[in-house]
Formats: C-alpha cells, structure tokens, sequence
C-alpha cells in the first residue's frame, strides 16, 4: 500500500502552529519567533516533509528559475572564445551564494553568459540579478522588455533595488595602508570604467592623490584576464621614467597580472613595489611568490542579499531597498607592514 504524502498540514498539527505560520517558517518568511521556526523546521524534517515546489511555484505562475549575469559591459574583451566572468573568481563566489541562497528559498539559480544571444532565455526565469550593472545596461533593458522581476549587484541607474560594497571607503583604506612605513605614490590599474563600483573606486582614488598633493596614475588593460593586462603592466613597470611605487588593481586578474610582471622584471615585492587588489580571491593568496594584500567584498553576501532583494520584488513586497556591505583588508606580503 502507497504511503500517503505528508502535508503541510500535517506538520502544522504536529507542530501545533496554524498552517500559515507553518508556511512562513518553513519558507524564511513573516514574522515567525526564532524558537517556533526552529520547532517547526525540526517538526518538518522528523515527518519527512518535502514541499513540492513544482506545484507551489505552478500555482503562483512562476518557474522557480531564476538567472544570474554579469553586465556585458562590465566584462568587454577584445580577446575571443572565453567568457571573461568565467576567469574572475569573485562571479563564482557570488554565484555561490546566491544560488545556495535561492535553493533555501524554493528557487533554482543558474548563471546566464553575457553573450546577446543568451537574453532569449530571460523570459523562462522568474527574476533576473544583474552584477556590476552599466549605465543603460542592456540586460536590465531586457528584463523591463519583457517584464520580469530584477535586482542588481552594483548601484543602477534604474528605479532597482540593489546591494553593494562601500568602495569608495575600501578604496580610502587601502591607499591608506600602502603609506603607513613611508608615502607611496600608488598607481590605479583597471580595466573598464562602465560599472558603479570602478567609477566609485577612480573618484576615490582621484581624491586621495589630490589631498597627498600626488599626480594620479592611471593605467589601463584592454581587458580583465591576466594575459590581456601582462602586456600594459609590464611596459609601465619598465619604463625608465616611471613615476609610480605602488600598483591598486580593480580586479584580482588585475593584481595576479602585476605581481608576475614584477617577479619577471627583477623587482622586489614590496620594497620596490607594492601590490594591492581592490578585489580578494584564493588565487591572490595561493601560488604567487607574493601573497598579495586585497579587500575582501564578502561576494557570498552580496549574492544572498541580491537574492532577497529579488524575491522582495517578485512578491512585490518591498519598495526598492538599497544595501550597503562593509570591505575589509586582508593584509598579505606584497605591502609594508609595521615589524
């Protein structure tokens, strides 16, 4: 004899709750005390319940997809093949934490490629996450287009909620630190100035060698892989004429892209050169003869965050929210340290 489906009705009773607040403790939702959320998940996983999302999301006219994209714009490359998000650690982590954070909530996530073609999958997903969205962004054109909810990674220019580091303090901090033995004149490397978070991170910086009476230095990479910033890095650094001590780097690749320049020209880290990445990842503390000092953005945060702030939009729930998460400096071996 077929055993019958445990309900969620049958979980409310057990857990002597109503139905609703069942629901609303099992999905995150309302305004549930912790110790009767917690005895009714523990009441839930003892009856085996298993909700059926299919039917849920069925019924409230939904997929239960939602997709992820970097900003085409963010992510320009003149080389062809790869896509260059596949080579920036921090996407994958916030992919990571958002698509862990969608699961808990009922809800597949997967990343969309920042190719044109892929924005014909946007109509089979419920809700879009836009990282480091542009000014007239493409992708958030495309979700208004077809009317699909979306949130974004990085301050919009559209009426979107939105999470984002605070980078023009992080940036502050940073060049701060590269002069705590001696002055540094510290040189920008980036490579696009499109996104909300480089444009904050350029103003920053502007203003800082403004106050240390320093003319900027600001160097570009025609894209954000290493192999595309080796090149530009390299020819600065041995110019005989180089007016800079100290290279911040919007991206990790960027970062990654310095250090193996220098280790190649013979110069010391960090007593001819310090390195310092606006951006953290593992590859910056494993497998460079420099450990390289970094901001970390907490991008598994920010993919939760972003996860919350779309489904707030789809259960239209919330005006539009704006959320702030703080940097903090992971110091390494490629900058001077107090002994």
């Amino acid at each position: 004899m077929k055993q019958r489906r445990i309900t969620i009705k049958d979980v409310a009773h057990e857990a002597g709750v109503s139905v609703a607040t069942a629901s609303e403790a099992l999905n995150g939702k309302g305004r549930v005390a912790p110790a009767t959320r917690q005895n009714v998940i523990d009441t839930a996983a003892r009856l085996g319940y298993s909700a059926n999302r299919l039917a849920k999301n069925l019924n409230a006219g939904r997929t239960g997809s939602l997709v992820l994209a970097v900003s085409p714009l963010s992510t320009q490359s003149p080389s062809p093949g790869i896509q260059p998000e596949w080579d920036v650690e921090y996407y994958f982590r916030v992919l990571s934490g958002a698509s862990a954070h969608a699961f808990k909530r009922g809800f597949l996530l997967s990343m969309l490629p920042s190719s044109e073609s892929s924005r014909n999958f946007l109509s089979a997903a419920d809700g879009l996450i836009v990282v480091d969205p542009s000014q007239d962004d493409p992708l958030v054109s495309a979700a208004a287009a077809i009317g699909i909810a979306c949130a974004t990674i990085g301050r919009n220019w559209d009426d979107l909620s939105w999470v984002d580091n605070d980078f023009s303090a992080g940036t502050m901090t940073a060049l701060s630190h590269l002069s705590e033995i001696q002055p540094a004149h510290p040189a920008l490397f980036l490579s696009e100035t499109s996104s909300s978070y480089v444009r904050d991170e350029l103003a920053a910086y502007l203003d800082w060698c403004s106050e240390a009476g320093l003319d900027p230095v600001i160097l570009r990479s025609p894209g954000p892989r290493v192999d595309e910033a080796e090149p530009v890095i390299t020819a600065a650094l041995a110019d005989p004429d180089r007016r800079f001590d100290a290279v911040v780097t919007t991206l990790d690749t960027l970062a990654h892209a310095t250090e193996r320049s220098a280790q190649a020209l013979g110069l010391d880290v960090p007593g001819d050169l310090q390195i310092l990445s606006l951006a953290d990842s593992r590859y910056l503390d494993y497998g460079l003869q420099r450990p390289i000092t970094a901001l970390d953005l907490d991008p598994v945060r920010l993919g939760e965050i972003a996860v919350e702030l779309l489904l707030d939009t789809l259960d239209g729930t919330a005006e539009r929210r704006r959320e702030l998460v703080p940097t903090t400096l992971t110091v390494r071996n490629s900058t001077r340290t107090p002994e």
